[in-house]
C-alpha cells in the first residue's frame, strides 16, 4: 500500500512569472473561459484561480516572488520637444 506522503514525490511544474502574467491577463478579460485557457496551456484551472486571487488581492502572481516587470536591456528613447524659454517682457528693462 502506498503511503499518503508518496504523492508528493512527483515534481511540481514551476511556471515562470512571465507565463503566469500572460495567463492571468487572458483569464482577466470579461467572459474569459478559465477552463479553456487552462486546457490550452496545460495548467489546472484551480492554479489559474489562485494566480488570479494573488494578482487581484496582492498585485503579484507568486507566493514567493513579486510580479515581474517587463524590462528591456536597450535604452528607451522618448520623443522630446525643445521649446524656447519664454523671457518676460520686463527682462532687460532698467
Amino acid at each position: 500500500m502506498e503511503s499518503i506522503a508518496d504523492w508528493r514525490n512527483e515534481s511540481r511544474t514551476v511556471y515562470s512569472n512571465d507565463f503566469k502574467l500572460r495567463i492571468v491577463d487572458l483569464a482577466s478579460h470579461p467572459g474569459a473561459n478559465v477552463a479553456k485557457i487552462a486546457r490550452e496551456n496545460g495548467v489546472n484551472d484551480n492554479v489559474i484561480f489562485k494566480w488570479l486571487r494573488l494578482w487581484q488581492n496582492e498585485d503579484r502572481i507568486s507566493c514567493h516572488l513579486p510580479a515581474t516587470v517587463m524590462t528591456s536591456s536597450l535604452p528607451t528613447i522618448l520623443p522630446v520637444e525643445v521649446v524656447p524659454d519664454p523671457t518676460p517682457s520686463w527682462w532687460g528693462e532698467h
